[in-house]
C-alpha cells in the first residue's frame, strides 16, 4: 500500500529524469525557439528553457507530494494526483509538438498553414499546465482540510 501511495512522487520523479535527458539532448542539437507575437509583445521561447522548466516543476511537485506523504502523513487524492501528472504531461507534449512544427517551418520545409497549426498544441499545452496547477491547488486544499480535521480531532 505504501508503494501505491507514493505513485505521484514516482511519476513526477520519472518525468523530471526524462525531461533532464531531453534537455541534455536539446543542448546537443540546437533547435530553434518558437517565436510568438501576442498583442504587440514578441516572445522567443526555446526548447531547452521549457524542458528545464519541466525538470524544475516536476522535481518541485515530487518533493511536495513526498513531503505531504512523509512529514504530514497526508493522504493525497489519488485520482486528482494522477490527473495532475497527466495534465503536466500534456503540457510537455503540447509544447514539444509546437516546437516540432516551428522547427519544420524554420527549416523552410513547411508551409505557412503549418505554423498557424502550431498554436493548437501550444494552447493545449498551456491549458494543461494551468489546469494542472488548478487541480494541484484543489488537491492541496483537500489534503490540508483532512490534516486540520485529523489534528483537531473532528470526525
Amino acid at each position: 500500500m505504501v508503494g501505491l501511495s507514493m505513485l505521484p512522487v514516482k511519476l513526477f520523479a520519472a518525468l523530471a529524469f526524462a525531461f533532464a535527458v531531453l534537455a541534455g539532448l536539446a543542448h546537443l542539437s540546437p533547435i530553434p525557439g518558437l517565436d510568438l507575437y501576442v498583442r504587440g509583445v514578441y516572445w522567443v521561447v526555446g526548447p531547452r528553457l521549457v524542458l528545464l522548466f519541466c525538470v524544475a516543476a516536476s522535481l518541485n511537485f515530487a518533493v511536495l507530494y513526498y513531503a505531504g506523504e512523509r512529514f504530514f502523513q497526508a493522504r493525497w487524492n489519488r485520482a486528482l494526483s494522477i490527473l495532475h501528472v497527466c495534465l503536466f504531461l500534456s503540457f510537455a507534449i503540447g509544447l514539444s509538438v509546437a516546437f516540432a512544427i516551428s522547427t519544420h517551418f524554420a527549416t523552410g520545409a513547411g508551409s505557412e498553414v503549418e505554423i498557424y497549426w502550431s498554436v493548437v498544441p501550444l494552447l493545449v499545452g498551456l491549458c494543461g499546465l494551468v489546469t494542472g496547477f488548478v487541480v494541484f491547488a484543489i488537491n492541496l486544499a483537500l489534503t490540508v482540510t483532512h490534516i486540520v480535521r485529523a489534528r483537531l480531532g473532528s470526525p
